[in-house]
């Protein structure tokens, strides 16, 4: 059967109500790499507490193959030791209390998990590490890394450490990405290397030191590149090769 892939969502506040958005090219990067996507609610569709969310988190993981840790806002920084600077915006902590919920249920079950923009922040600040708030109020030597443009226009090179689980879904060498983020990895969090950069330093994507279970977190937004350059489904690919394996080993293939 075709592995069930988790893509987390936000909650959008409008005028009559609040809704479960999510970014549809997400969706058709799972579907197009052979995963049957299954959004998931924000934190506003779940009752509150800490108990309730854990346990509803558990709930949900026990019913996919995989999970993807979608973009969004910012990482409310108390949640790694730090107090907010004033380049952070559009915090959410309802949504890293569920987020960080999700990633603990996921990597409890082995689940393999993709991590994408704030996906990858919100990874390595689950594992212990910390983020840069704002790349230009804290790295001001740093190129560009946010633009108002489409998510299929390429903005910057990536480049790509050989011999990483990126590497063999890209190739070694460099990538030309999309980038959206005003924030990025810091202290990189134990169990975590460093799988991508761009040129001027600021990493790009990282991974789990060990193979398996399968965790990949990229900070650029393939989702958004996929349908004008396919070679972009490569790490929804992966997920859900993974993915499949797992649901296989889980013994309901």
């Amino acid at each position: 059967m075709v592995p069930v892939i988790g893509v987390t969502s936000f909650d959008e506040h409008k005028n009559r109500s609040v809704y479960v958005s999510i970014n549809i090219n997400y969706a058709y990067s799972v579907a197009a790499s052979g995963g049957l996507p299954f959004v998931l609610p924000g934190p506003s569709g779940l009752p509150s507490g800490d108990e309730e969310t854990e346990a509803f988190a558990r709930d949900y993981v026990r019913r996919l193959d995989g999970l993807v840790l979608s973009g969004g806002g910012d990482i409310a920084p108390y949640l790694y030791g730090e107090s907010p600077s004033a380049g952070v915006a559009r915090m959410d902590s309802a949504r890293d209390r569920w987020e960080l919920a999700l990633f603990s249920a996921a990597r409890a079950r082995g689940l393999p998990i993709l991590g994408v923009c704030r996906g990858c922040q919100l990874v390595n600040a689950a594992l212990g590490g910390t983020l840069y708030q704002d790349i230009k109020g804290q790295l001001p030597l740093a190129g560009g890394h946010s633009f108002d443009m489409p998510m299929d226009e390429p903005a910057h090179y990536v480049d790509i450490v050989p011999d990483t689980r990126l590497a063999a879904m890209f190739g070694e060498g460099r990538v030309l990405a999309n980038s959206f983020h005003h924030q990025a990895v810091k202290d990189l969090a134990p169990g975590l290397v460093v799988s991508a950069r761009a040129p001027d330093g600021v990493v790009e994507a990282v991974e789990a030191v060990d193979r398996e279970p399968f965790l990949v977190a990229v900070q650029f937004h393939p989702e958004g590149m996929s349908r004008r350059y396919p070679e972009f489904l490569a790490p929804f690919a992966a997920l859900s090769q993974a993915a499949a394996s797992f649901r296989a080993a889980s013994g309901l293939a």
